[in-house]
C-alpha cells in the first residue's frame, strides 16, 4: 500500500500540435488529412460498465468485504473502524472500533479483515492492524450475540511481526480456496530493502504467509513448500515489496499478487491454483528490471510479474491497488477479468489470464468505470458475497459497485467497436493493444501518422465477438523501423469505427 497525498484536481494537461486543430477537438492535429480520419471515428462507444455509488461518508476505507453468503458489507477504515451495511448503502452500524489500539497515518493502521470460511457458524473474523509499538499484529476476533457488533473482549493474538519502519506493512488477508488464512506483509519499509528482508527467508516481512489459525496462536499451514528448509514454515512465497492486494480467482483457485513498486515499476504476479515456492524478485529485481544488484540479478529462479507499467505520465501514476478476478453475476462481459488500478492516476485496468495460456488481454477501463469527476485516490477494490465488485475512492470516501449498464443505472451496452489504451503507452518497442468487437464479422485494425497514411495493418480478417488484443512493434508493414512519435490506432467494423492515440519512443 502507498498512499500519498495529491492535489484534488488531477486534471491532465493536454499536448497540443502546432498546426492547427480538427473542429470540436481539443487537442491540435498536424494536418486536415488527419482530421478527417479522427472524425470519422469521433463518435464514443458506450460503456459496457458503470460505476453505482453505494456508500459515502467513509472515512479513508481500505477494505470492503462481506463473510460468505452474508448480504452485508464490512468496509475496514484505516484509522481503526470497522462499519457494516446493507448492500443498498443501509448503515447498520460500527462493527468494531480499534482506534485505540493502532498507530495510524502514511501506510499504518487497521489494513485487513477476513471472516473465517464458517463465520455463519464460528463467528470468528481476523484484522490485522500496525499496534501502538509500530509493529504488525494478527487477531482474531469472535462476533457478540448482536450480528452487527464484534465482541471487542474477545480479541486472541496469533502473530505479531516486528516492523523496523513505518511504512509498507503490508497487511492484507485472504482465506485461499483451501481454507487457510494467506497474510501478505510488506519487506518492512524505508527504501530499497536496506536490509534485504524480502529475500531473507528468516524474516516474515517482504513475503506472503499461509497459516493455520484454528489454535491459540497462527503456526505454518499443512503443505507449505518451505517445511523443513531453511526458508521459515510460514512463507508460501517471497520476494514481495508490498504486496496490495492478492485474491483468489473463485472458480480457478488462481491467485493474484499486486506489488507496489520502488520508484518506476508495478506489477502483477499470478500463480496457478496451489502453486507455492515462487520467489518474485523483489529486491534482486523491481518488475522484470534488476534493481539491486543493477545487472545479473536472475539466475534463473526467480518468478517474473505477468504484467508491470510504470510510474509517470499523465494523468500521473505512482502505485498499484490490486483487485479481483470477476466471477459474479450481473455483469457477463466483465467474467474472467481480472480487474487492478493506480492509486495516484485513478485509473482502471482489466487482465485476462489462464494458467494454460497465459496472459490475453490488458484493456483500460477508466472511462467507463470512473464516476464524475473521477476519483480522489483508489486505495483498492471489495467483492461482496456474490462475486460482485467495488472500487473504495480512498480520498473521496465512497464506494462504487461496478454494475452492467444495462442495469439502469448506466447507458446502454455497446453497439459500436472499441478501442481501448495500448499498454505500455508511451512504448519501445512494442505494445499490446486491447479492442472489442460487438458482433462477429469482418474487422481491421490499422496505424496510421499524424498525416493520415497508412503505415501499419494489424488485423484484416473475420474475428468473433468479444474481447481481443494485438501487438504492435512499431514497425511499418515494410517491417523499417517507424520514427518515434504520435500514431493513430484505427479499428474498423460493420458496426462502426473507434480510434486510440499511441505514443512511440525512440
Amino acid at each position: 500500500m502507498h498512499f500519498p497525498v495529491l492535489p484534488r484536481d488531477r486534471s491532465a494537461a493536454i499536448a497540443a500540435y502546432p498546426h492547427g486543430a480538427c473542429p470540436g477537438w481539443a487537442v491540435a492535429i498536424a494536418v486536415p488529412a488527419l482530421c478527417a480520419l479522427l472524425l470519422a471515428g469521433a463518435t464514443p462507444s458506450a460503456a459496457q460498465y458503470a460505476p453505482s455509488l453505494v456508500l459515502s461518508g467513509l472515512d479513508q476505507p481500505v477494505r470492503l468485504v462481506a463473510p460468505p453468503g452474508d448480504d452485508r458489507l464490512f468496509v475496514v477504515e484505516q484509522p481503526g473502524r470497522i462499519r457494516v451495511f446493507d448492500r443498498d448503502g443501509g448503515d447498520r452500524g460500527l462493527f468494531l472500533d480499534l482506534t485505540g489500539n493502532i498507530s495510524q497515518g502514511g501506510e499504518r493502521g487497521l489494513l485487513g479483515l477476513a471472516f473465517a470460511p464458517d463465520y455463519a457458524t464460528s463467528g470468528r473474523f481476523f484484522v490485522d492492524f500496525t499496534d501502538l509499538a509500530g509493529d504488525t499484529r494478527l487477531v482474531r476476533y469472535s462476533v457478540s450475540g448482536d450480528p452487527d457488533r464484534a465482541n471487542a473482549a474477545s480479541a486472541d493474538t496469533l502473530l505479531t511481526v516486528d516492523q523496523p519502519y513505518g511504512n509498507h506493512n503490508g497487511g492484507h488477508l485472504e482465506f485461499g480456496p483451501d481454507g487457510w488464512l494467506y497474510f501478505g506483509l510488506g519487506d518492512g519499509g524505508s527504501g530499497g530493502d536496506p536490509e534485504n528482508r524480502a529475500q531473507d527467508g528468516q524474516s516474515l516481512l517482504g513475503k506472503l504467509l499461509r497459516l493455520d489459525v484454528s489454535g491459540p496462536v497462527a503456526l505454518p499451514a499443512p503443505g507449505n513448500p518451505f517445511v523443513g528448509t531453511a526458508p521459515r514454515d510460514e512463507i508460501w512465497a517471497l520476494g514481495l515489496r508490498n504486496p496490495w492486494c492478492f485474491s483468489f480467482d473463485r472458480l480457478t483457485g488462481d491467485l493474484y499478487i499486486a506489488d507496489v513498486g520502488q520508484g518506476v515499476r508495478e506489477e502483477i504476479d499470478i500463480a496457478a491454483a496451489g502453486a507455492g515456492g515462487q520467489n518474485y524478485g523483489w529486491r534482486l529485481m523491481e518488475g522484470n528490471a534488476c534493481f539491486n544488484p543493477a545487472s545479473g540479478c536472475n539466475d534463473g529462479s526467480l518468478t517474473l510479474p505477468v504484467h508491470q507499467y510504470t510510474h509517470g505520465g499523465t494523468p500521473f501514476r505512482c502505485s498499484i491497488s490490486g483487485g479481483y478476478v470477476y466471477r459474479g453475476s450481473a455483469i457477463a462481459g466483465l467474467q474472467g477479468t481480472y480487474l487492478f488500478a493506480d492509486y495516484c492516476s485513478g485509473q482502471v485496468w482489466g487482465l485476462r489470464w489462464t494458467a494454460g495460456g497465459g496472459p490475453a488481454s490488458v484493456t483500460e477501463l477508466t472511462a467507463m468505470l470512473s464516476p464524475a469527476g473521477g476519483y480522489a485516490s483508489i486505495s483498492a477494490f471489495g467483492q461482496d458475497a456474490d462475486g460482485e465488485l467495488y472500487i473504495l475512492d480512498y480520498g473521496n470516501g465512497k464506494a462504487y459497485r461496478i454494475v452492467a449498464a444495462t442495469s439502469g443505472e448506466g447507458p446502454p451496452l455497446p453497439s459500436r467497436p472499441w478501442l481501448g489504451q495500448n499498454l505500455p503507452n508511451p512504448f519501445n518497442p512494442s505494445t499490446l493493444i486491447p479492442f472489442h468487437v460487438p458482433s462477429s464479422g469482418d474487422v481491421s485494425l490499422t496505424v496510421h501518422d499524424l498525416a493520415g497514411r497508412r503505415v501499419r495493418t494489424l488485423v484484416d480478417g473475420p474475428l468473433d465477438a468479444g474481447e481481443h488484443a494485438v501487438a504492435w512493434d512499431g514497425r511499418a508493414a515494410s517491417a523499417e523501423d517507424l520514427p518515434g512519435g504520435v500514431y493513430l490506432a484505427r479499428l474498423t467494423t460493420m458496426d462502426g469505427t473507434s480510434l486510440r492515440k499511441l505514443v512511440l519512443v525512440r
